[in-house]
């Protein structure tokens, strides 16, 4: 068998092209090498792109026995979250920490909180000004992190809310070096890697308390977040709990909060759509909308796996020094599967089973998400949350490319977008809406 065949650019321009524009440069490789290609990524290794849904069902299927997704992600996510951590595990101690975590994730307990997240968003919104532009991705991080220190934390206190409402985003943006500097036990000496550890040191000593707190609370089985659940639902050690505590938030905050900036910044450029949201009764369009977002404008652009031995893919062979890695955004964007591929058609996911071939928002086979559940009921509960108030209106004439920051494709100008009283606001909201009199122009600097 042969090798995959190679990206005929030097590696620097290669790594330079993925960071400025990947999704284009991942299809320009794909149009020109087929659906299996190697990339090489400066100080990254070697890559084997997957573009065809088969061969993808086959990679995930290899996590059985070949597949390490653990490993793959471990020089990364173990400085911040944990050798304990679901992302970061395989074998018998991912076996372990799945059942641990898995359920209460389960769909149905997971709906309990629909409306404390309404209730989340709604108090959010209340606080955008109106009739201005602004970035919409920072004010969904703040809800989806406010989400996780609610529901999965379960933290009350006011002040440790607030210290950790600083904390955690701070970490998530000084773990940037960690995909530059490896292994970082080896720049202990620079400033920033001395940053990330004690900044983490600090999230940990509120986080510890907390689960030391929750384990001497004698109403602890009384309680539905998610850590007092898993507290009284398993023999998990105090190092255990954090360390998923800390999965949970990386998994489910900047990832989240950006498919929802997504969502609105089409949204905002499709009024059709907005308008069905809001006169559909049930579920099945925002939910299809929520999937439609997902596939056009992936978070994450892959999901990597390191090979225990070579991997027979089709009629490739993968060695065991590349990352066999699936090209989500490849995939559901493949214009074989949809001729309007780039199009926001929501209704596509109704009733046509073919859009599902290749949807992997969430990876697949048994390394899914396990938080997909909450993800998909965060959306739709906030973006219904947002709609019920008020009207959008687009930022900049056109479409927001995506760029890359850390591991996730954000919008190039944070969807900035701009927010109005609603012109027919239902009965029984709050009067926020009401307060504005009249909306001034858009106000957009530079635009």
């Amino acid at each position: 068998m042969a090798a995959p065949p190679r990206v005929r650019l030097p590696a620097l321009l290669q790594g330079a092209a993925f960071a400025l524009d990947t999704i284009r440069f991942l299809e320009w490789c794909r149009d020109r090498y087929g659906d299996v290609y190697e990339v090489r990524l400066p100080g990254m290794g070697k890559f084997v792109y997957i573009a065809d849904p088969a061969l993808i069902k086959q990679v995930f299927a290899a996590d059985r026995d070949i597949g390490l997704a653990g490993a793959a992600r471990r020089p990364i996510f173990e400085p911040l979250l944990g050798s304990r951590s679901l992302l970061t595990t395989d074998g018998e101690q991912w076996e372990r920490q799945r059942k641990l975590i898995g359920p209460p994730f389960h769909g149905e307990l997971i709906e309990n909180y629909r409306d404390q997240i309404r209730e989340i968003a709604a108090g959010e919104v209340d606080r955008w000004p109106r009739g201005m532009a602004f970035p919409f991705r920072p004010r969904m991080l703040a809800i989806t992190l406010e989400t996780i220190l609610r529901l999965v934390f379960g933290i009350d206190d006011a002040a440790r809310l607030e210290r950790l409402r600083e904390l955690l985003p701070k970490l998530g943006e000084q773990g940037a070096w960690l995909f530059w500097l490896q292994p970082p036990s080896r720049y202990m000496w620079f400033p920033p890697i001395k940053a990330i550890f004690r900044t983490r040191h600090a999230i940990d000593e509120i986080l510890f308390d907390e689960i030391a707190q929750r384990r001497a609370d004698p109403n602890v089985a009384e309680r539905d977040d998610i850590l007092s659940l898993l507290i009284t639902g398993s023999d998990a050690d105090d190092q255990e709990l954090r360390d998923e505590l800390m999965t949970l938030l990386a998994a489910g905050h900047d990832t989240t909060a950006t498919a929802l900036a997504w969502a609105f910044e089409r949204l905002a450029r499709h009024p059709d759509v907005v308008r069905r949201i809001r006169e559909e009764d049930g579920e099945e369009y925002l939910d299809a909308v929520v999937k439609e977002t997902l596939r056009v404008r992936p978070v994450i652009s892959d999901v990597i796996r390191t090979l225990k031995e070579p991997m027979q893919l089709g009629e490739w062979e993968i060695p065991v020094d590349r990352h066999p890695t699936p090209g989500i955004a490849l995939v559901q964007r493949d214009r074989d599967i949809h001729d309007d591929q780039l199009a926001f058609r929501p209704e596509r996911f109704i009733g046509n089973p073919k859009s599902f071939s290749g949807w992997i928002p969430f990876g697949g086979g048994r390394r899914r998400c396990v938080g997909s559940h909450l993800a998909m009921l965060e959306m739709k509960v906030v973006i219904k949350t947002v709609l019920d108030r008020v009207d959008l209106e687009a930022g900049g004439r056109r479409d927001e490319r995506a760029r890359l920051h850390h591991i996730t494709l954000v919008p190039m100008r944070g969807a900035l977008l701009a927010v109005r009283p609603r012109a027919d606001t239902p009965v029984g909201l709050p009067s926020r809406e009401a307060r504005d009199e009249r909306a001034e122009p858009v106000a957009v600097a530079g635009d």
